[in-house]
């Protein structure tokens, strides 16, 4: 359905909700919504519906939803599954129509209740209502003062401006995390109806939540590239973050291809968050100092960091740090290290980390950390700072100082406290909003990392549309295929029966027409024909066999390279055909011109059941098969989203001509990638496609795909 903004306001701050299914247990232990909704400081209308109560907590209750007096903005309902339909249909009939669902065993359990679901979203269908759930804890909305859950929580008084989008209660039951709490959160449970991209719109349309952070498990099927779109916006007006579980390769359907085996889902996730600007995080306790550092920190302006510590090293430590989150120590200016070197003695050479102790021997330490900290904060070469250490007294409260400076430097900083008193000096500090502390030099670190690289990468980052590339075939009708029976070099698009197939030499025309180079080919019915085709195309050639059940061509034995003489193409046909005897009639001979030399890589493309199309790059040899040293993104590709992609392999060096190698042809490849990407973005009925190997030349000289397997579904 439609985005509702009006709607989506509603399930964090309705006017009126009704509690279906209230429960006449009160107290602790008693997981009662509606006396946990009463106490959060709900001041909306509140109804109950339970046919066995008259009032629970002052708050009447009525047998039916039919029963109540008006209409309500919202019906959390609490009710076992099998009264859900009957139950909504009274709440519908009565006018409401948004929803939470609570109940758990719906679509996520057994076959009973996902009919269930499927009957109450018919429900919800006809009338026009939507729902959050089921499985679900609802909303929470501390800064105006509404809850859904059974987890009791007390509103908090200062809310962190943070919007939260999970699917686990974990989050909304314990607000939030250890040092941080929730602004609005809401639970999407099964996400039978309201999932990501309705909540996510909302959060980042509210100017009240300056971070969205989202626990996921997964998106409904079909649905990534909506999720995109929305995200792409958010992340324009404010940082998205995602801690994103479910990551075992379980969730892989290798489908006997190295595309299919490669480009698991959870690699695709990470290509679709890396091209939507979402910031991705590692665990619990990412995304707690993630969510602090955005909501205390200034926008960082470049990489460049000082570390001061009380121990040399600590402050190596962090400098480690720097190096695994993409930041960079800063280089003091000349000013810089004089004004520090006085304090110094003569024996140490000031540099970043600065390690103040020397510098306070026989004085009083926290006056010259002070100091230090002062000056190097205002280096113009420093973009932000970390502080290691805790108060070793000395007349100044060095947590006041680090506040008072921080907010006056106008730098991020980060603070890594340790010592007796670091609890009482933490939560003083972080009182302030200004300066977050974290128990280790790497989680200091990475919040700022994270924050470099949501201001520099991607807010800074060119925003480019794909643009289709000149000369690729017009796609006007529904997709279809190249038919081999057409003897066609063109697209030819027409629709076939409803199966998978392995498309056969009709592939290579499919990648010619979209400009894709490919060696040159012919397709032969029999030995005697390959022998006429190979003299054509010239010796040496390549043999093998295509179409019917060959998958598999090299496990079969079904490939020969190298072949200099008509008898030696004749005398490899005829193994091949023998070869493969039993792999259908539609088996034929194909036969290619042989190319030596040039560097193997690997282009591929799957259909990904969230979001579509997507291409995959990596270099050939071990690189594919041992090391997994390949890069995945979501089709179509721009030509600078080409060369990034080939660019996050480690194997890249090669192509950029490391060890005196020379440099390939990086532009042919680019160029390459993004026809392909057009090609699968253009046919969704590709269902895989692997171009393995393309031979990549020396720079000017370009690639060449010698050889394609391409799945295909078509439909009748």
């Amino acid at each position: 359905m439609a985005y509702d903004a009006a709607a989506m306001e509603l399930f964090f701050n309705p006017r009126s909700v009704v509690i279906v299914g209230a429960s006449r247990k009160t107290g602790p232990g008693s997981f009662n919504i509606l006396e946990n909704l009463l106490a959060y400081g709900y001041r909306g209308r509140v109804y109950a519906v339970n046919p066995r109560a008259s009032d629970i907590l002052g708050v009447k209750c009525y047998p039916r939803a039919q029963d109540l007096p008006e209409a309500p903005d919202l019906a959390v309902v609490t009710v076992p599954r099998e009264l859900l339909p009957e139950v909504v249909r009274d709440c519908c009939t009565r006018g409401v129509r948004l929803f939470i669902f609570v109940p758990q065993g719906l679509g996520e359990a057994d076959e009973v209740g996902a009919a269930i679901q499927s009957e109450v979203l018919e429900t919800l269908r006809r009338h026009g209502a939507r729902a959050v759930g089921p499985n679900t804890l609802g909303t929470i909305n501390a800064l105006d003062g509404f809850m859904s859950s059974f987890m009791g929580l007390t509103r908090n008084a200062d809310p962190f401006p943070c919007g939260l989008i999970c699917q686990t209660g974990l989050f909304l039951a314990t607000d939030l995390g250890q040092t941080t709490s929730l602004g609005k959160g809401i639970d999407v449970g099964n996400q039978a109806d309201i999932g990501f991209p309705d909540a996510l719109r909302h959060l980042a349309e509210d100017p009240r939540v300056k971070v969205i952070a989202m626990h996921m498990e997964g998106l409904r099927p079909g649905e990534g590239r909506l999720f995109l779109e929305v995200a792409r916006e958010a992340v324009a007006r404010k940082p998205v973050l995602v801690y994103k579980t479910a990551r075992s390769a379980t969730g892989a359907e290798a489908a006997g291809s190295h595309t299919g085996s490669l480009a698991g889902s959870h690699e695709v996730y990470v290509a679709a968050f890396e091209e939507a600007g979402i910031i991705q995080l590692k665990d619990v306790d990412d995304l707690d100092d993630t969510i602090k550092a955005f909501v205390f920190l200034p926008p960082m302006r470049g990489r460049r960091v000082a570390i001061l510590s009380i121990s040399g090293g600590g402050g190596i430590m962090a400098a480690d740090a720097c190096d695994d989150h993409g930041l960079r120590l800063a280089e003091f200016s000349p000013e810089t290290r004089a004004r520090l070197q006085e304090m110094f003695p003569s024996w140490m050479t000031v540099s970043n980390p600065l390690d103040v102790w020397p510098a306070a021997i026989g004085k009083e330490y926290d006056p010259v950390f002070a100091t230090c900290l002062d000056i190097v904060a205002a280096d113009p070469n420093v973009d932000a700072l970390v502080c290691i250490g805790g108060s070793m007294g000395g007349g100044v409260d060095i947590g006041d100082f680090v506040v008072e400076g921080a907010r006056r430097w106008g730098k991020p900083v980060t603070w890594w406290l340790y010592g007796k008193r670091a609890a009482a000096i933490a939560a003083e500090v972080e009182s302030s909003r200004c300066v977050p502390v974290y128990p280790s030099a790497d989680r200091a670190v990475r919040a700022l990392g994270h924050l470099a690289t949501y201001y520099l990468d991607v807010l800074g980052r060119r925003k480019e549309a794909p643009v289709r590339p000149v000369g690729l075939p017009r796609v006007e009708r529904g997709p279809g295929l190249p038919d081999a029976a057409a003897g066609t070099n063109g697209p030819g698009l027409r629709a076939r029966r409803a199966t998978v197939r392995a498309m056969g030499a009709e592939a290579f025309d499919l990648l010619r027409s979209y400009g894709i180079p490919v060696a040159r080919w012919a397709v032969a019915s029999s030995p005697q024909a390959a022998a006429a085709a190979a003299a054509s195309l010239g010796l040496p050639v390549v043999v093998k066999a295509v179409g019917g059940n060959v998958l598999h061509k090299s496990e079969l034995g079904a490939v020969k390279l190298g072949l200099a003489t008509p008898e030696a193409v004749l005398e490899a046909a005829e193994d091949v055909l023998r070869r493969v005897a039993g792999e259908g009639s539609e088996v034929r001979l194909l036969v290619q011109e042989f190319l030596p030399g040039g560097q193997e890589v690997i282009l591929g493309a799957k259909h990904d059941p969230h979001f579509g199309p997507t291409v995959l790059f990596g270099l050939g040899g071990i690189f594919t098969e041992v090391l997994r040293d390949v890069a995945i993104g979501l089709a179509p590709l721009t030509t600078d989203r080409a060369h990034g992609l080939m660019a996050k392999t480690k194997g890249y060096a090669v192509l950029a001509g490391a060890r005196s190698r020379g440099r390939s042809d990086l532009e042919a490849l680019a160029d390459t990638l993004v026809r392909l990407s057009w090609l699968v973005a253009d046919h969704p009925e590709i269902v895989e496609l692997d171009l393995n190997p393309v031979k990549v030349f020396a720079a000017g000289q370009g690639c060449v795909a010698v050889d394609a397997r391409v799945l295909v579904r078509s439909d009748a």
